[in-house]
C-alpha cells in the first residue's frame, strides 16, 4: 500500500514537476511480466500518457531505497554470524523508514 501511496505521489510530483532521465547513463535491461502485471502497467502508461517504460522506470526509482536496503541487508546476511540479530535489527529499520515515508507524505498531501 505505501508503494501504491508513493507512485501516486510519484505520478503527481512528475506531472507537475516533469524531467527527463539521463539517457547516456541509462543501462537497459529485459524483463519478462505475467499477463495481469502487463496490464495494469500498459493501463497506468495509456491512462498518463507515457511509455510503459517510463511507468516501470518511476516505480524501480521510487522502490531504489528500499531495493539498496535490501541489498545491503542481504550481504550482511551473507556475511554474519548472528543471522537473527541482523534481521531483527533490518526489520526494524523497514518498519521505521516505511513509517516516516508515510508520515511524510501525509503531509505533503495535505499541503496540495
Amino acid at each position: 500500500m505505501i508503494i501504491f501511496i508513493l507512485y501516486i505521489y510519484c505520478n503527481l510530483y512528475y506531472f507537475y514537476n516533469p524531467k527527463m532521465p539521463n539517457q547516456t547513463n541509462s543501462k537497459r535491461i529485459s524483463i519478462s511480466l505475467n499477463p495481469d502485471l502487463y496490464a495494469v502497467i500498459s493501463d497506468l502508461a495509456d491512462l498518463q500518457n507515457k511509455p510503459m517504460s517510463r511507468i516501470v522506470v518511476e516505480l524501480m526509482e521510487e522502490m531504489h531505497p528500499v531495493l539498496s536496503q535490501l541489498r545491503d541487508g542481504i550481504k550482511e546476511l551473507k556475511e554474519s554470524n548472528n543471522k537473527d540479530e541482523v534481521l531483527k535489527r533490518i526489520g526494524s529499520s523497514v518498519l521505521l523508514d516505511g513509517t516516516e515515508q508515510l508520515g511524510q507524505l501525509s503531509k505533503e498531501l495535505k499541503e496540495l
